[in-house]
């Protein structure tokens, strides 16, 4: 199903998970078990990737069995999830206000230290798999772009519009020393999440980017034609 197709392109797309889920008869919704189900089939688009679990419910127990049953297929799909702090918020109908704002001070800190921990699993996993999230990547009309303290650019990838509803990408450039850091592949990246917002196609022009999609035919649904 195209629908299917779309989700599996926005989860190769991320590089972390926040999970929020009720709880069901002590376990997860069938809306969140279909999504884990989907994004596993063809290949599996969730593993390699950190994941917050957090679980709500109106009682005391905040979640729990919908908690450890999703713990538990992230196991299996090759995701790592926080360990601690474990995030079950109880008595969810009480905590936000008329604003639906969170006032309570306590579970405000629980709820930060949480997402800290979540980034700090975040660089570990980004560090050991040899990628380098330290750059900072701009937007500008037309392009994604890095620059290094000197405002030099130090790798770009650009894009134009072409026709209708199309997105050609024509450069692709990362300087020699940070070659060989999956750099190139988080500019293609950043395409590809600016075509699904806008619900463009893609034209692969330049030779970084026909490589790129001919090693993720999952993204290829995205293309305004078949590579050749």
């Amino acid at each position: 199903m195209p629908q299917w197709e779309t989700f599996r392109q926005q989860l190769d797309a991320v590089s972390g998970l926040i999970i929020v889920t009720p709880e069901y008869n002590r376990s997860m919704s069938g809306a969140l078990k279909n999504a884990f189900d989907v994004g596993s089939k063809r290949h599996n688009h969730w593993k390699k990737r950190p994941a917050l679990v957090i679980s709500t419910s109106p009682g005391a127990a905040g979640g729990f069995g919908a908690n450890q049953h999703v713990r538990q297929v992230l196991v299996t799909l090759n995701v790592t999830p926080v360990q601690r702090p474990e995030v079950y918020l109880g008595h969810v109908n009480q905590l936000f206000d008329a604003n639906d704002q969170i006032t309570q001070t306590e579970t405000l800190s629980y709820l930060q230290t949480a997402i800290d921990t979540f980034v700090t699993l975040h660089q570990q996993l980004t560090q050991a798999t040899n990628i380098d999230e330290s750059i900072h990547l701009q937007f500008e009309p037309g392009r994604f772009f890095a620059r290094n303290d000197h405002q030099e650019i130090i790798a770009e990838i650009t894009c134009e519009p072409h026709q209708q509803n199309e997105l050609l990408v024509d450069r692709t450039y990362v300087a020699e020393s940070l070659r060989g850091q999956g750099v190139a592949s988080q500019l293609m990246q950043r395409v590809i999440r600016y075509a699904q917002l806008y619900n463009l196609k893609i034209i692969p022009e330049c030779t970084y980017a026909k490589a790129y999609f001919k090693r993720h035919p999952d993204d290829q649904g995205l293309l305004a034609a078949p590579l050749t």
